[in-house]
């Protein structure tokens, strides 16, 4: 069973590590981002299943990261 892609946007590099290695003992797939300018690279080029976001990232605020995930989202499938 091929599980879902989750992109794990987090800027603390522990909690990073402790996210992903508790995805990868459940052999789920993922891609990391420490910060919301790479995290909206990363779901542009990869469209994740789940995005897990630090709403308090140093770059962009949480909730513009997903208003931009979405926008492009809508862009793509129009």
């Amino acid at each position: 069973m091929n599980k879902s892609l989750i992109l794990v946007v987090e800027d603390d590099t522990s909690v990073r590590n402790l996210i992903t290695t508790t995805l990868k003992t459940h052999e789920y797939r993922y891609l990391t981002a420490p910060d919301g300018q790479s995290a909206i690279l990363e779901t542009s080029s990869h469209n994740p299943d789940i995005v897990l976001l630090d709403l308090g990232l140093p770059d962009i605020d949480g909730v513009e990261i997903i208003k931009k995930i979405r926008l492009g989202q809508t862009c793509q499938s129009s």
